[in-house]
C-alpha cells in the first residue's frame, strides 16, 4: 500500500476489526457513484492556473485492497455505476476516466461485479450539450467489454450464487440503464439519462433468476422503487426526486412476491436510505463522489478520509451490519425474511 494512501486507510483497522468480530458468513463491499475525475474538470475550469486539489476514485479503490488484505472475510466488491466523467466534453477523456477505475478495480483480489449507472454510457451529458453522440455512446458491446468481466453471459445483467456456512445466496445484478440503443434519422442516439429495464431483462429475472431457493440480494444502480426515497436533488425536501424506473412496477413486483428475496441494493441518489417495504430491506448509500450535497449530508475534505464513501455489508442471522469506510456512518439493518 502506497504512503499516500495512509490519509485514507490510516482510519480503516477499527472498521476492519469491528467487522471481523462479527464472524458475519457473507460480508461483500459495495461502492458506488465514484464520477472519476469530474472534480478535476470543474477545478481546472474555474481556475485553470490553480486549480484545487481533487479526489481521484482510483485511490480509494486502491485503499480497498488495504481492507481485503485484512479481512479475508471479505468474498467480493460491487461497483454500484456512475463511474467516470460523462461530463467531459471529449470523448477520449470520458472513457479514460472510466477505464481509470474499471483497471483499479479489477486490480483487487476478489472479483468485482458491476452493476451499470445511467451516467456510464455518456449520452445523456452529450445530448443535454448538443453534441454529436456519436463519438460518445459506449453502446452495451463496448459496455460489456469496459465492466463486465465476472458476467458469464453476453447480457449486461446477471447473477452469481454464493455458498456460506449458514445459507445459499444468488446475488443478482440488474441493470436500470437497459433503455433502446438505436440511431434516429440523424445518426443520433436519442435516448439520455432514461431508467429502464427492458421487457427482456424482466422476463429473464421472472423466470431465471428468481427461479431459485437460495437467498436473494438485488444489486442495481437505480433504486427499484423511488417511495420514501431521500436523494439530492430538488433542496430541501428532495423526496422522490428522480425519474421512476420505466418497467420498475412490474420488477418490483416480481422481487416483493420472490418468497426469498431479502434485500434491495443500489446508489444513484447519493444519499443514505434505509426503508423496509413489503418485507424487504431497500438500501440506498452515499456516492463515493466527495460533494456534501444536501444540508444533511456528511462533510466531504478532499484529502482526508471523507474524500470517499463505501461499505462492507456483513450478513449474519437475519440481520445486516453496515460498516462505512470514509464519509458517513454505520449502520444495521433487519432482514424480516430471514
Amino acid at each position: 500500500m502506497s504512503a499516500n494512501l495512509q490519509y485514507l486507510t490510516s482510519s480503516y483497522d477499527e472498521k476492519i476489526k469491528k467487522i471481523r468480530e462479527l464472524h458475519a458468513p457473507l460480508n461483500f463491499l459495495f461502492i458506488t457513484d465514484m464520477h472519476n475525475r469530474l472534480h478535476e474538470m470543474a477545478f481546472r475550469q474555474e481556475n485553470p492556473d490553480n486549480p484545487k486539489p481533487f479526489e481521484l476514485a482510483a485511490n480509494a479503490i486502491q485503499s480497498i485492497q488495504y481492507i481485503l488484505d485484512r479481512c479475508p472475510e471479505i468474498s467480493f466488491v460491487v461497483s454500484g455505476g456512475d463511474i467516470g466523467n460523462d461530463y467531459a466534453p471529449d470523448p477520449d477523456r470520458v472513457r479514460a476516466s472510466h477505464q481509470e477505475v474499471m483497471d483499479a478495480l479489477y486490480r483487487l483480489s476478489v472479483p468485482v461485479h458491476c452493476c451499470i449507472g445511467n451516467h456510464d454510457d455518456a449520452i445523456g451529458n452529450a445530448i443535454d450539450r448538443g453534441d454529436d453522440t456519436r463519438p460518445f455512446a459506449i453502446l452495451p458491446e463496448e459496455m460489456h467489454r469496459l465492466c463486465m468481466k465476472y458476467n458469464p453471459t453476453r447480457e449486461n445483467y446477471y447473477y452469481c450464487d454464493i455458498h456460506t456456512s449458514e445459507r445459499d445466496y444468488r446475488a443478482i445484478f440488474l441493470n436500470t440503464s437497459d433503455r433502446p440503443y438505436y440511431t434516429d434519422e440523424n445518426g443520433q442516439q436519442p435516448f439520455g439519462w432514461r431508467d429502464e429495464i427492458s421487457d427482456a431483462q424482466a422476463v429473464w429475472l421472472e423466470n431465471e433468476a428468481l427461479a431459485t431457493d437460495r437467498t436473494v440480494l438485488v444489486f442495481s444502480h437505480a433504486p427499484l422503487s423511488n417511495k420514501g426515497i431521500f436523494g439530492t436533488q430538488g433542496m430541501p425536501n428532495p423526496i422522490k426526486p428522480y425519474d421512476d424506473l420505466l418497467n420498475g412496477p412490474r420488477v418490483q413486483y416480481a422481487v416483493r412476491h420472490a418468497p426469498n428475496t431479502v434485500m434491495l441494493i443500489a446508489g444513484h441518489v447519493h444519499y443514505d436510505n434505509l426503508l423496509y417495504d413489503h418485507g424487504l430491506l431497500s438500501v440506498t448509500t452515499l456516492s463515493a463522489f466527495a460533494q456534501e450535497w444536501a444540508p444533511s449530508s456528511p462533510v466531504r475534505e478532499i484529502g482526508t478520509v471523507t474524500e470517499t464513501a463505501f461499505d462492507v455489508f456483513s450478513i449474519k442471522g437475519s440481520t445486516v451490519y453496515i460498516t462505512r469506510f470514509g464519509a458517513g456512518s454505520d449502520r444495521i439493518g433487519y432482514l424480516p425474511k430471514l
